[in-house]
């Protein structure tokens, strides 16, 4: 049996439809449709039943994928500890983390370290969803989480703080109490158009309008004036478009982990990587935890 016909079956079973495999797999969804035909013809069993809601499992279908998802993980474990005993300092690096850590902290420190080590190459893939680091979808994982799952090994960097922003050309109404009352949130979703916590308390009267789910597209709205931000110290801080509002209060949200599997441990560009980046980021601290802001300045 070939591997890859399995991967192509396994990738249909997870996603429902050929569309949404070809999307996972990166290949014209005619490809995925052909080597799931071939695959049924050299079975001699139909494996999915097709219909206008996508493409499910039939009973036979259901074993084989039981038994290709086992298979799958054997291969990947071999797979990640191959790699694991990578002595080379060149070849890829795959990195995932959220869009707003790329853009606005780290891609000068990623651009530094491609500087100093030109033969690494870095995939940088923008997500918010947890990759698999075991099955390599990633090799190091810089999360925003209270603790990491427990299959991985890593340190916590730093703790992010969020304070609340108002465009700059605002800067001096904002000591205007009833001023800042008629002001508004930005909201992030409909669960999320207003604070809670510490920031709700010193702001119990403003009205929330808006929804920008995006960090990066939040700062920007900020910035034109759409209301007050709720936002990372990092993003803000420093921005020449962005000033604090009284009272200046600064809340602890999300704790920064940089996460890699344990079968990375001697793999030479992934913890070269690492230590670099721990480094960069540790000497960043005081910006991501608001220590840098001065009301006075």
């Amino acid at each position: 049996m070939n591997w890859d016909d399995l991967k192509f079956f396994l990738a249909v079973c997870r996603c429902g439809s050929i569309r949404g495999a070809a999307v996972e797999l990166d290949v014209n969804h005619s490809t995925v449709s052909r080597r799931i035909n071939s695959f049924e013809e050299s079975l001699g069993e139909r494996l999915f039943e097709r219909s206008a809601k996508g493409y499910a499992c039939t009973a036979i279908g259901n074993e084989i994928f039981e038994e290709a998802t086992q298979l799958e993980q054997c291969l990947k474990t071999v797979e990640r500890r191959v790699a694991g005993k990578d002595t080379s300092m060149m070849g890829d690096i795959r990195i995932t983390l959220p869009d707003v850590l790329a853009q606005i902290l780290l891609m000068p420190d990623f651009a530094d370290f491609c500087a100093e080590y030109p033969e690494i190459h870095l995939e940088i893939i923008d997500s918010t969803k947890p990759l698999n680091l075991a099955n390599r979808e990633a090799d190091v994982a810089f999360r925003l989480c209270e603790s990491p799952p427990d299959y991985l090994i890593g340190r916590k960097l730093a703790n992010i703080h969020r304070a609340c922003y108002i465009a700059k050309k605002f800067e001096e109404k904002i000591h205007d109490e009833n001023w800042l009352a008629q002001q508004n949130w930005i909201g992030w979703t409909d669960k999320l158009r207003r604070p809670i916590g510490k920031i709700a308390r010193d702001y119990p009267r403003l009205n929330s309008k808006h929804k920008i789910i995006n960090a990066a597209l939040q700062v920007e709205a900020c910035k034109q004036g759409m209301g007050v931000g709720i936002l990372p110290c990092f993003c803000a801080d420093e921005d020449p478009g962005l000033v604090r509002i009284p009272p200046y209060t600064a809340e602890a949200k999300y704790d920064l982990w940089i996460l890699s599997h344990p079968d990375m441990r001697s793999n030479a560009k992934i913890q070269t990587f690492v230590r670099f980046m721990v480094q960069r980021i540790q000497a960043k601290r005081p910006l991501i935890e608001g220590e840098l802001f001065n009301p006075k300045t």
